[in-house]
């Protein structure tokens, strides 16, 4: 469907003030992801203070020179494209879109996939294979358990061979 450009100029004035009011933006190619999926990952990306927007592309790409973003070839946001907004946490959005990615890789018989196409940090474009590496970092509670369980590990340890000591000296 064709939109006036009063409707372009406004998208353009919507995305610079998104692109002005954010700490980092990604940028998400999504292919053939159902609505309700969809719907979902929204609210969770919500839920962390960001900001999930299919956006327009060659208005996206004039509302990055207005803010003074680095811009990149069009070539480089290949397909359907749906940018993330950081406004709060900027790796918990990245996690939630990580899973959805890695779920519907591993569905055989369904078409639907995420691909972190980039991102801009300090407004510096980096690429997929970047933004991919910082949403597979655990958080700071998986840190944390994992080193409570390195500390747990030999005492558990150290109990069992005791318990066992005690056991065969009863018989």
């Amino acid at each position: 469907m064709a939109i006036s450009r009063d409707q372009k100029k406004q998208l353009i004035e919507q995305y610079v003030a998104d692109l002005k009011a954010a700490n980092n933006v990604v940028v998400v190619q999504q292919n053939a992801v159902p609505v309700l999926e969809s719907t979902k990952v929204r609210k969770e990306v919500l839920g962390a203070e960001w900001k999930f927007n299919v956006v327009r592309k060659r208005l996206f790409m004039k509302a990055l020179e207005q803010a003074g973003y680095e811009t990149v070839a069009l070539d480089e946001l290949e397909g359907p494209v749906v940018v993330l907004y950081a406004n709060g946490d900027e790796y918990a959005p990245l996690k939630v879109v990580n899973k959805y990615a890695k779920q519907f890789a591993s569905d055989k018989a369904s078409k639907s996939a995420f691909k972190f196409l980039g991102a801009w940090y300090d407004k510096k474009w980096n690429n997929g294979e970047y933004v991919t590496e910082l949403a597979n970092i655990p958080s700071r509670e998986e840190l944390l358990s994992k080193l409570a369980y390195l500390f747990n590990y030999p005492v558990q340890s150290f109990a069992c061979v005791i318990d066992q000591i005690a056991k065969k000296q009863e018989a």
